[in-house]
């Protein structure tokens, strides 16, 4: 009669390797999605803070203002839009690839500046205001994160009226 050993197969121990290591991959990809998603929250979230930002700015800037031109590129595109008040600096705002750029000015000497990043795939549409209107907007559009569907585009416009600080009263 044969006594049973105590020990383990090598069967015993391929088996338990192989789970183990299924439970590690299973782990190391559910990290990873958790990591992934944690980036993308963060992104849009700030790029979210810089669109409130901006939209705030921007419509400081137009209520203060009294009049406003645009900025041309050689092809005739609108690469912005400059606010001017009477005894104030001018306010420009100006597309550059991922950010819009604010600088103040002051005669020709810059006296400061600010950018709004709104990251990759986001493209800024100035619009004038039509004639007899005062009212000046900007179209920001952003092409959605990842595992979102990719024929819709997220837009937001932003308004402003060139004038209200003034509304009522007589403009200096």
């Amino acid at each position: 009669m044969r006594q049973r050993s105590r020990g383990t197969t090598l069967v015993e121990l391929l088996v338990v390797i192989s789970v183990c290591s299924v439970i590690m991959s299973a782990s190391g990809v559910l990290l990873h999605g958790m990591y992934r998603a944690d980036k993308d929250t963060r992104q849009a979230i700030a790029i979210d803070a810089s669109v409130a930002r901006f939209s705030l700015q921007f419509r400081r800037d137009s209520h203060v203002a009294d009049e406003v031109s645009v900025v041309n590129e050689a092809g005739g595109k609108t690469a912005g839009i400059v606010f001017r008040a009477a005894g104030q600096p001018s306010t420009e705002y100006r597309w550059h690839g991922t950010e819009v750029v604010r600088t103040v000015k002051e005669s020709d000497k810059t006296v400061h500046r600010d950018s709004f990043r709104f990251g990759p795939g986001t493209s800024v549409t100035w619009q004038p205001p039509p004639s007899g209107s005062r009212l000046v907007a900007v179209q920001i559009s952003r092409v959605p994160r990842r595992g979102v569907k990719m024929d819709s585009i997220l837009q937001q416009r932003i308004e402003a009226v060139i004038g209200l600080a003034y509304a009522g009263r007589a403009q200096p």
